[in-house]
Order: C-alpha cells, then sequence, then structure tokens
C-alpha cells in the first residue's frame, strides 16, 4: 500500500466527520466564539480547514509550497457557503493526493512555515491538523448544547 492509498481514509473519515459537525450548528450559532477567548469563531475555524486543505492539497508536487487561502477568514457565510466551501476544498485536498505517488512523498519540500520535509509527511501532518480542529468545532457543538459526531458514519 503506498502512501496516498494510506492517507485516503484517515481523510475522509475526518473530512465527513467535520462536514457533519458543521451542518449540526445551528445557523444562528455559526458566528459564536466562547466569552473570554482570543480565538476563531465556529465558521472561521471551519473556512481555515478548508483553506489548509486547498493549500495542502495545490502544493503537492512543489519544491516550495506557498500559503494559499483562497477563503477569507473574516467574511461572515451561511452555514451552507461554509459547507460549499469545505467541499471545495476536501476536494482539492483529495486532487493533491491524488498526484502523491510514492516518489513525490518521499521529495523534500520546503513548507510555508520553514521546514523541510517529505511531502508526504506533510500530507499527513494535514490529517492530525484537522482531527485537532474538528475537536474544537466539537467544544463549540457542546457549548451551545449540539452533540457532536466523533466519526461520522
Amino acid at each position: 500500500m503506498g502512501v496516498r492509498e494510506s492517507l485516503q481514509p484517515g481523510f475522509h473519515m475526518i473530512w465527513t466527520t467535520a462536514e457533519k459537525n458543521v451542518e449540526l450548528m445551528p445557523e444562528e450559532s455559526m458566528e459564536f466564539t466562547p466569552a473570554g477567548l482570543d480565538t476563531r469563531s465556529f465558521r472561521a475555524i471551519a473556512v481555515h480547514m478548508a483553506n489548509t486543505c486547498v493549500m495542502f492539497g495545490e502544493n503537492v508536487g512543489n519544491s516550495v509550497w506557498e500559503r494559499i487561502a483562497p477563503y477569507p477568514l473574516d467574511k461572515p457565510m451561511t452555514r451552507a457557503q461554509v459547507l460549499d466551501v469545505m467541499r471545495e476544498g476536501g476536494a482539492r485536498f483529495l486532487g493533491g493526493l491524488a498526484r502523491l505517488t510514492d516518489e513525490e512523498a518521499a521529495r523534500i519540500a520546503r513548507t510555508p512555515w520553514g521546514m523541510e520535509m517529505p511531502q508526504g509527511v506533510v500530507m499527513a501532518g494535514q490529517i492530525s491538523h484537522l482531527f485537532y480542529h474538528n475537536g474544537q468545532l466539537s467544544i463549540y457543538l457542546r457549548m451551545q448544547g449540539v452533540k457532536p459526531l466523533f466519526v461520522a458514519r
């Protein structure tokens, strides 16, 4: 089994779960931010997740990865709009993953945060990153009285 085939199931599991958690948040709570914390709103976290999927997906094959953030974090969006950008971002990540041959996975790339790493390691790190942010979404949902999904089935 190659790197690509190893990463796809984890990505699908967390991305489907995150999308379903966004679907669970009531429309009027999309801008919810816990009081007293300097953190992003529920909507902005979900949009950030989509942005990072685009960045990771679009950079596969580049020697130097660039920051790509097509969806503005400061623009209010409806839940439907957030889900649209998540679907697009997820598709763009999967497009990059489709280009991630084992040879490409082993190739060293310079990340936007200054590290030089094999592209397969960077792509695998994105999946952990998505789990982290889905955890934030889950906490925000619970604070709004909504039971989040741990893993979507």
